[in-house]
Order: structure tokens, then C-alpha cells, then sequence
């Protein structure tokens, strides 16, 4: 080989050595710059299969949520719609117990007026007794009155008799008498003062018996009287006493109608008294089943708003944030 080609050959030999070297120093340089790229990419794997371990659990964990969301949801439907069911019934036991309210009320104001009404009638019971009292202490009297006219009349009566027996006796021991005087005068035979006698005992007599026969109608005519009076009083007694008997019975029915609404009113009070008494424990009843219900949407509206606060951790700034971070993360990882 000549000199001149070997002065030709050695700078391009040296040059392919310095390329070589170059090439080699690159090759190293790349070698070096793949394991640190490897051990990015072991690194960026290992995080990216964390990332994907922690995405799986967050979409698991998203899924049991959103289970659980479901069935929160069907739960909050449920008890929406007890929740409306029991408002229902609770405005309907509210509208039944103003019902019973007003009934109470209504009860309470018969009551009361029936009360009054019982004192009215308990009032005149007791005015009429009285009454009554006055009437048959009356009654009493005028009956003792009569009882004593009647007396008065029997005695009038048997005096009247006894002075007609009297009478008559009287008039037969005259007429005895007589006979007896003139019998005598005849058996004796005195003539001129037989004629005396005779003419006396005619004088005398006719005058007695004219003075006994006025003295009798004078009597008579008093009787007479008397009987009238009798008549008159016992008459107009009868009538008084009927008309007392009459007015009694009239009371007495009276007081027997008055006790009948008494009863009546009685037994009305009794009965509004029960009926006020079962209105108030109706009425303590549906107060307690009120405030049950009450209670119980108390309870659900607690619920609603937990709930509500779960439902509220999907719109959540600090989750929005973790998603949008390994959304990154991913995509620079699928961009290497």
C-alpha cells in the first residue's frame, strides 16, 4: 500500500474510530438513558398499577355506593311515600279529632243546657211540692169543716127528731089528760062547773096548742134554715173539694210528668257525661297516634337529610378533584 493512500486511510480510519467511539458513547449514553427510561416505566407501571389497584377499588367503592345509592333511594322512595301516607292519615285523624272536638263541644253545651233544664224542672218540682202541700193541707181542713157540718147536721137531725117524739108525746098526755078530766067531770056529775071546766080546758087548750104548734114552726122554720145552710155549705164544700181533687190530680200528674223528665234528663246527662268521657279518651288516643306520626316524620326527615348528604358526596369538590387527578395521570400515562 502506497503512503499516499495510507495518509488517505488513517483520518477516515479515524474518523470511523471517532465515530465508533461517538456511536459507542451514544450507545451507552441510550443504554443509560433506557434503564433510567425502564425504570421510569417500571416505576410509572408500578404506580399505574397501583393507580389502576386504587381505580378498581374507587369504581367498586363507587359501585357499592351506587348500590347502596339505589337502595337508599328505593329506601327514601318507600318511605316517602309512608311518609305522604302518614301525613295523609295524620291531617285525616286531625280533620276527625276537630270532629270529635266539635262533638265534644256540641255534647258539652247539651250537657249544660240539660243540666239547667234538670235545675228549672228540679225548681218547679220542688214549687209544685209545695203546692201540693198547700192544697192537700186545704183539702184537709175543708174536709174537716165538712166532717164538722156533718155532725152539726146529725145533731140538728136528732134533735129534730127527739122534739117531734117529744111533741107528740106531749099531745097525747094532753089529749089523755083530757079525756081523763072529762071523764071524771062526767062520772061526777057537776053540771054548771063542768060547763066552767069544760069551757076552760076549751080555752086553755087551743091556746097551748096554738103556742106549742108556733114554738114547733118557729123550731121548724130554724131547721129548716139550718138544713138549707147545710145544703148550701155541704153543696158548696162538695164543689170545692172536687175542685181540689180535681187541681191534685192535676199536680200529682203534673209532678209525675216533671219526674219522667227528670229521669229523662237523668239519663240524657248520664249518657252525655259517657259519650264526653269516651269523646276525651278518643281524643287522648288520636293525640298520642298525632305525635307518633309526628315523631315518625321527624325520623324520616333525619333520614331524608342523611340520605341527602350521601347523595351530596357525588358532587363533592374533594372528590371531583381525586377523579380529575388520576383522569390525568392516565392520560399521560397512555400519551408515554
Amino acid at each position: 500500500m502506497s503512503c499516499s493512500e495510507r495518509r488517505t486511510v488513517d483520518p477516515l480510519l479515524r474518523g470511523l474510530d471517532e465515530k465508533k467511539e461517538s456511536f459507542r458513547r451514544n450507545v451507552v449514553s441510550l443504554a443509560a438513558e433506557l434503564k433510567q427510561v425502564r425504570g421510569r416505566l417500571v416505576s410509572q407501571e408500578q404506580s399505574f398499577l397501583k393507580e389502576t389497584i386504587t381505580r378498581k377499588e374507587a369504581e367498586k367503592r363507587g359501585k357499592n355506593m351506587e348500590l347502596e345509592m339505589c337502595k337508599l333511594q328505593k329506601r327514601l322512595e318507600e318511605r316517602n311515600c309512608q311518609l305522604e301516607a302518614s301525613a295523609a292519615a295524620a291531617d285525616k285523624f286531625i280533620k276527625e279529632l276537630e270532629e270529635f272536638r266539635s262533638k265534644l263541644d256540641a255534647t258539652k253545651q247539651t250537657a249544660e243546657a240539660s243540666a239547667d233544664s234538670a235545675q228549672s224542672t228540679q225548681i218547679q218540682c220542688t214549687m209544685l211540692k209545695k203546692q201540693l202541700d198547700d192544697k192537700t193541707r186545704s183539702l184537709r181542713e175543708h174536709k174537716d169543716r165538712v166532717t164538722q157540718l156533718g155532725h152539726q147536721l146529725d145533731d140538728l137531725q136528732r134533735d129534730l127528731s127527739l122534739r117531734e117524739c117529744s111533741e107528740k108525746q106531749l099531745r097525747e098526755e094532753v089529749m089523755r089528760i083530757e079525756r081523763e078530766v072529762r071523764e071524771t067531770i062526767a062520772k061526777a056529775g057537776i053540771g054548771g062547773m063542768d060547763c066552767k071546766l069544760q069551757t076552760f080546758l076549751e080555752n086553755v087548750s087551743p091556746t097551748k096548742f096554738e103556742m106549742m104548734n108556733r114554738l114547733v114552726e118557729v123550731k121548724d122554720e130554724e131547721i129548716t134554715k139550718l138544713k138549707d145552710e147545710i145544703r148550701l155549705m155541704s153543696g158548696h164544700w162538695k164543689h170545692k173539694t172536687q175542685e181540689l181533687e180535681s187541681q191534685l190530680e192535676k199536680q200529682r200528674r203534673t209532678d209525675q210528668d216533671l219526674k219522667k223528665k227528670v229521669l229523662k234528663l237523668e239519663f240524657c246527662l248520664q249518657e252525655t257525661r259517657s259519650q264526653t268521657r269516651k269523646l276525651q279518651r278518643k281524643g287522648e288516643r288520636r293525640d298520642m297516634e298525632i305525635k307518633e306520626i309526628k315523631d315518625l316524620i321527624s325520623e324520616k326527615q333525619e333520614l331524608n337529610n342523611e340520605t341527602w348528604d350521601k347523595q351530596n358526596f357525588w358532587d363533592n369538590s374533594g372528590f371531583k378533584i381525586v377523579v380529575s387527578m388520576s383522569m390525568l395521570m392516565l392520560v399521560l400515562v397512555s400519551k408515554r
